[in-house]
Formats: C-alpha cells, structure tokens, sequence
C-alpha cells in the first residue's frame, strides 16, 4: 500500500508540473516568437520571406526589425559573336552591393550600387564611359501580407528609385509588388514591376519576374528564374531596345544568417535589339 501511496503522490507531481510548464508538451510545442519582436529572429533553414533564392526578385517581407543585411554580388555577362561594337562594349563583369535594414512594423529601407559594365561613351561608340558604369538606388519596402514564420502566402510592396552613373541622369522609379508562396519543401514568387524614366515621358516600362524551387533539403533550393521588361511606350530614343529578357537556372543555399546563390543563362539586357549573351550571377548575403 505505501509503494501505491508513493507512486500516486508522483504522478500528481509531475502532472502538476507539466502543467505550470507548457514546454512539456512534446506535441505542442509553443511557438516562436515572431520575428517583430526580437533582436535576432529565430534562424529559419529556408532563409527567410525576406530573402529571394534569385537576385531578379524583391523579396515580399521584410527584413527582422533593427537587423541588417548585406548583400555583396558579381555578373558575368558575354555577347554573341554577332553583337555590334557598342553592345560589346556593355558587355562586363558587373559587381554590386547592397545595405538593407529591417524597421518597425514591417518597413525595411535599402540602397546600394549594381555595376551595369558602363554605357557607351557619346563620344566614342567603341569605348565605355566608366563613369556611367555605376547604377545607384534606394529601395523600401513594405510586407503587406504573411505569417510572421516566413512560411505560407507573402504580399509586399516596394518603391524603387534608380539612376545610371554620375553625369546628370535624372533617374527611374519602379513601383513592384511581390508574391511569394513558401514551404519548406518548394517555393515559387510573381512579381510585377511598372517603372517611369523621368528622362523622358515616354519611357515608362513594364517587368514580369518569376521564379520557382524545390528544396533537397531546406537550406538548399534548385530551380529557374526569369524576367521579361517590355516598354510601355516607344522610347524617344529609337537606338534603345523596347525589350530585355533574362532567365536561366538558380541555386541557392543557407547556412544560419548566411545565404550563397547563383544563376546561369542568358540575357539581353543592356545590349542591341535583337543581340542575346550568356549571364552569370554570383550573390551572398549575411544577416545581423
């Protein structure tokens, strides 16, 4: 009877106890906290909603509050053997770099600089002026819509103003909006870009960017991205293309607040109508 006695008294102790202390319960564990309210979000193996398995997509959520992230990034792009003398001069390696900071309720502000290999000199056709090599901008964004866990359905907004070198270029600004849905499992996001050139009236354009992964594992995506830019409006300028297309394969991998990634293909951008090259990309980014 006192083996009975003892051995009721400690199951009353311990229901007791795992009562007073939820993290007992192995089934339902309580879940973490989101990523707003604290310092250091909890490390998530897919990267996060507001990271992009792709440089060609915004992310759609933003990054944790008071975090920073930076973004250090290199394209390789070549020319067919047809292009013309002033494509290939736009053909470069192409490095860039990107500062974003995550802000309260669900803001996060960027700018950085991409390389675009430099335009043709006005007075030289055959030679690239370095100083309209560099493409400055400054971005915020905004997560319209998703769970705190970065997983299920993403909705975010950004604002995007850009400019080519340091000669007096008056610059663009491209409003996107950018879905995503994510799983630990696969991934894929839309996104839809209007951009105004205050150049020129007429040079308002459009973008379609889309990609899509699965995940081998959770830290690492395989998949293909693309994105097709169309004018709106004929430019004022008839030497320039009304189209850019890119696309190719992607691969992405994370490693806690650190995150690898590339794609290879193919691209038009920033070469004559009708002239296509190989593209490269190399991007990492590092979180804190």
């Amino acid at each position: 009877m006192r083996h009975v006695a003892f051995a009721a008294l400690f199951v009353s102790a311990w229901t007791l106890r795992a009562v007073a202390d939820p993290q007992i319960d192995l089934q339902n564990p309580a879940p973490p906290p989101p990523p707003d309210t604290v310092r250091f979000a909890p490390i998530d193996p897919t990267g996060g909603a507001y990271t992009s398995p792709t440089l060609l997509f915004i992310p759609a959520a933003a990054v944790p509050k008071w975090n920073v992230r930076v973004i250090l990034s290199s394209a390789f792009q070549s020319c067919s053997a047809s292009c013309a003398l002033p494509s290939a001069a736009d053909s470069a390696f192409q490095p860039g770099l990107g500062v974003e900071l995550g802000l309260p309720a669900g803001f996060t502000l960027g700018a950085g600089t991409n390389w675009v290999g430099g335009d043709v000199s006005p007075n030289n056709a055959n030679q690239s002026d370095f100083n309209q090599g560099l493409s400055p901008y400054f971005q915020a964004r905004f997560h319209i819509y998703g769970r705190p866990d970065g997983q299920g359905f993403q909705l975010g907004t950004s604002l995007t103003y850009k400019f080519v070198g340091f000669e007096g270029d008056p610059g663009e600004m491209e409003l996107g909006v950018s879905a995503q849905y994510r799983h630990r499992r696969f991934e894929g996001g839309l996104q839809g870009v209007i951009g105004q050139d205050f150049a020129d009236p007429n040079g308002h354009d459009g973008e379609i960017h889309a990609y899509a992964v699965i995940r081998v594992v959770p830290e690492l995506a395989l998949g293909a991205a693309g994105q097709v830019r169309i004018a709106i409006a004929p430019p004022a300028n008839s030497g320039q293309s009304n189209y850019d297309v890119i696309g190719g394969g992607i691969a992405s991998l994370t490693l806690g607040r650190f995150q690898l990634g590339a794609l290879g293909g193919v691209s038009t951008l920033g070469l004559a109508q009708g002239d296509v090259g190989a593209l490269g990309q190399l991007f990492g980014t590092v979180r804190f």
